[in-house]
């Protein structure tokens, strides 16, 4: 069933207003990932954008030394599109996971058709999108420029799994985090998904163009993780962001 009209347009309303501050500067970031205060892996991301405002957002993971040799579990994530005033627009998002689980995933959106097409696991099919739409990965860089124009409530239509799901970030708090990359003031933001069974919760710093600097999720069988913060390139020093 199709959601009313006026509830869509609020929705993109909103996102649009969200995405209209300027991007980040390109940046590297590294992550240790815990569960059980056991470090069982690595992650990374990556922004890289050109004068004509196309960006490239990736996302990595792998498991630690001594846990590779029971699973080799490793995932990457891209989207690439366009940013400008009106927002993000993805043109391709890919996922591919490694491991007993293997998936591969391609996303690919044509904004003049308002359409996606999706290649998982070996089928294809299509599907209509609405305008403002973007895939999971977007929604992290989308949270970060948000954030820096003082969004607190935030709800995105995201291509996900073969249709549009709906991924609500709400600003809960703020609080001073010690990890492993320094001392950060941070505003402490809940990821709200109907649809699945999980808790995530994101910290983002001010003072960092607004990085997510520790990620908490727990899972529908109560298991929790942990990713916190490392290392982050110079280029993310000096945001005057809202504290």
């Amino acid at each position: 069933m199709r959601r009313p009209a006026i509830l869509l347009f609020a929705v993109t309303s909103l996102l649009a207003v969200a995405l209209h501050a300027a991007p980040p500067p390109d940046f590297e970031a590294s992550y240790r990932l815990e569960q059980h205060s056991l470090r069982i892996g690595s992650a990374s991301i990556e922004l890289h954008t050109d004068k004509e405002g196309n960006y490239h957002y990736e996302f990595r993971s792998w498991p630690a030394r001594w846990l590779s040799w029971f699973q080799d579990k490793s995932l990457y994530e891209s989207s690439r599109g366009r940013l400008d005033d009106a927002g993000i627009h993805p043109e391709q998002y890919d996922y591919e996971r490694s491991g007993d689980r293997q998936r591969n995933a391609r996303l690919s959106f044509d904004w003049e058709t308002l359409t996606v097409e999706n290649d998982v696991a070996g089928s294809h099919w299509e599907m209509a999108i609405e305008p403002g739409t973007v895939d999971k990965l977007a929604t992290q860089l989308g949270m970060m420029i948000a954030l820096g124009e003082g969004q607190q409530d935030v709800t995105y239509s995201v291509a996900d799994g073969g249709s549009l799901k709906e991924y609500r970030y709400r600003v809960v708090g703020r609080e001073t985090l010690d990890l492993p990359a320094g001392t950060f003031k941070t505003v402490k933001v809940a990821k709200i998904r109907k649809d699945i069974d999980q808790q995530v919760i994101i910290w983002f710093a001010p003072e960092l163009h607004y990085l997510p600097v520790r990620i908490w999720r727990r899972d529908g069988d109560d298991e929790e993780y942990l990713s916190d913060l490392e290392s982050f390139s110079r280029s993310l020093w000096g945001q005057p962001g809202k504290r």
